[in-house]
């Protein structure tokens, strides 16, 4: 008997489809047997690779650990158990820079299981469309009551919400080892200032989850900037949109998702590469893993009319953002950057400060930590 062991993070597009998959997987190779333990969205925005890799066989992980996991010699490195020509697949299936977000240093770390990024989200009770640009996304929140909008905003999705901003307005270029420019983020931390102030306060608490269960309890009808799930639309209670950018054009967003990685240390590495094979595969994610609550990484689910329909409409509605999402950077250094960061400027938003003071206190830390870890 085959036994792995896998690390997820707990929700249904989380750890919930991936035991429903394994368990199909494991009634057709009754040979194997894989289990799943899972942690919260925050220990799987925060919690360092290289810790999980030491007690599991299967991890899934975001794209900013993977450099991490390369210095520390977590991982196995794909094309050391699957053929190119896999690869390949997944490479031109990818929707959008998922599948690229995990190659690093001339490897591939892991496999786009799941494909996010920041959208808009809405009640269509509420509201006929959502709005496209940041200016008609202004007018329609001070037409709002504030206790009716929500703009996730907890110390992580605020940094979160502060690089998609700086993204619509810089294009490439506006982060380095230095941090960010001034004369991009400067701007974009005015605008999400703003925001912040036609929303409710409770936003400064709320992660993706929380402000989208909200809503689709119907206290909440509009989020202009929120990481989408598909199970929030699969009702129809909740509707994506995709994200609003300066001129109404859909680029910029900070891209999310989940990666499926196999543990250096896995005593198993054959079978577990069959099972990742067979997860990320345009059959079972367009099939099996979407019906069981997963949002697809391949293009194949995210163009399929069928997962379409059965979404609301979910994938079609934000496919041309995540073609223009943007990837975090993936140096050692840089996940401890974004934490710090938000552990400094969240108060600070809290208590009231002004954009000027966010970027300097973000570059202060970008700086400090890059030259501690990455000198």
């Amino acid at each position: 008997m085959t036994v792995l062991r896998g690390m997820a993070w707990g929700h249904q597009r989380g750890v919930g489809c991936l035991r429903e998959v394994s368990a199909a997987y494991a009634r057709r190779h009754p040979g194997v047997r894989i289990s799943w333990d899972s942690r919260s969205l925050r220990e799987f925005e925060d919690v360092p690779i290289v810790e999980l890799a030491a007690r599991y066989d299967l991890i899934a992980m975001d794209h900013p650990y993977v450099g991490q996991a390369h210095a520390g010699s977590a991982l196995v490195p794909l094309e050391e158990l699957l053929p190119e020509s896999f690869l390949a697949q997944q490479r031109a299936n990818s929707t959008g820079p998922s599948f690229a977000s995990y190659t690093w240093a001339g490897s591939q770390w892991a496999v786009a299981m799941d494909a996010a990024a920041q959208v808009s989200a809405y009640r269509p009770e509420a509201l006929d469309v959502a709005p496209t640009s940041w200016e008609d996304v202004t007018a329609c929140l001070e037409e709002l009551p504030r206790h009716r909008a929500l703009l996730p905003a907890n110390p992580t999705h605020l940094i979160c919400g502060l690089l998609t901003l700086c993204s619509q307005i810089g294009g490439s270029g506006w982060l380095d080892r230095a941090g960010l420019d001034p004369e991009v983020a400067v701007p974009a931390a005015e605008r999400l200032l703003g925001l912040l102030a036609l929303v409710d306060a409770r936003s400064l608490d709320l992660d993706p989850i929380e402000a989208l269960t909200a809503m689709s309890a119907g206290d909440v009808a509009y989020s202009p900037m929120v990481f989408g799930y598909v199970n929030y639309a699969r009702d129809h209670a909740v509707r994506f949109a995709d994200i609003p950018s300066p001129d109404g054009a859909p680029a910029g967003s900070l891209l999310g998702g989940v990666g499926l990685a196999i543990s250096a240390k896995c005593a198993e590495p054959v079978a577990a590469a069959r099972f990742l094979s067979h997860v990320v595969s345009p059959e079972c994610q367009r099939g099996e893993y979407a019906a069981a609550g997963g949002q697809p990484g391949n293009r194949a689910a995210w163009t399929d009319p069928a997962v379409d329909a059965a979404s609301g409409g979910f994938y079609s509605a934000t496919l041309r953002t995540l073609d223009r999402a943007f990837v975090r950077p993936r140096h050692i250094a840089y996940p401890v950057v974004h934490r710090r960061a938000a552990e400094e400027i969240h108060p600070l938003v809290r208590r009231g400060t002004t954009a000027g003071e966010i970027v300097r206190r973000f570059n202060e830390v970008c700086a400090a930590t890059y030259a501690e870890l990455e000198p």
